[in-house]
């Protein structure tokens, strides 16, 4: 399985989020999905994670999915909010709804696969900063599973990077990135330009013989995982998301 960046928004009390504030956070993944080329994901930061309920309404001549879409027209038709109608969608049992996205015990979530592809990490991030303007009395979670966040966790709140003091404060290589405000590797996109996109499996690897199979599993920082990830050091070429930062804090 490929290499991850994986973001969240804590369920908490005092954290609210309004359908418009949402539509904008919605309106801005779109614009970064369709202006910019991915090779694995793409950004999949949801609310809700829907599950169409194919086993009740199995047999019918028409399909759940028709049922489904038909519905939703109507409910748009008499001016119901995406929210109102996926809870209405929910109580017909025509789906299945996992509020707070992909993981539990949150707002909103989701992940994007980069695998070995720094200018797709720096993409999530800088989407994932400015989101944390649009929702500025939340906080914004990342976690890579690779190396562009250099301190492997990094949270967000209105343009401010945050970090675990005692983290921080209990790790000499963290303290160093806090002293520097290095918290993201710099990244040059050039070297991007022409990246195939990535495939998830080898065709006919099966068929292949053993040697073969060894030669093309040796390197396994293609998955993005390796250390091949970008400069850290102030004179190196590329662009560096530190910059935008409005400021750095510790909670």
């Amino acid at each position: 399985m490929s290499r991850r960046i994986i973001y969240k928004i804590s369920s908490r009390p005092e954290y609210l989020i309004t359908e418009e504030e949402w539509d904008e956070v919605r309106r801005l993944q779109h614009w970064y999905n369709s202006e910019f080329s991915w090779t694995m994901g793409k950004l999949a930061f949801r609310r809700y994670v829907v599950f169409p309920n194919a086993e009740e309404f199995a047999g019918l001549d028409t399909t759940i999915w028709t049922l489904i879409e038909e519905r939703k027209r109507r409910l748009k038709a008499q001016g119901k909010t995406e929210e109102e109608t996926i809870r209405q969608l929910e109580r017909d049992r025509l789906v299945f709804v996992k509020w707070g996205g992909y993981y539990d015990d949150c707002l909103a979530s989701g992940f994007t696969r980069v695998a070995g592809n720094e200018w797709n990490a720096f993409l999530v991030c800088d989407f994932l900063l400015k989101v944390s303007t649009l929702l500025p009395h939340v906080v914004v979670e990342i976690m890579d599973e690779g190396r562009f966040v250099r301190t492997k966790r990094l949270w967000l709140r209105d343009g401010v990077a945050l970090l675990q003091r005692r983290a921080a404060e209990g790790s000499e290589t963290l303290g160093d990135l806090v002293k520097r405000k290095k918290f993201f590797a710099i990244v040059d996109p050039g070297k991007y330009d022409r990246q195939p996109a990535f495939k998830n499996f080898i065709p006919n690897f099966n068929e292949l013989k053993e040697e073969d199979r060894q030669t093309l599993l040796r390197d396994w920082n293609w998955l993005g995982y390796g250390n091949r990830y970008e400069a850290d050091g102030s004179g190196a070429d590329g662009v560096d998301l530190n910059r935008k930062l409005r400021g750095f804090d510790f909670f």
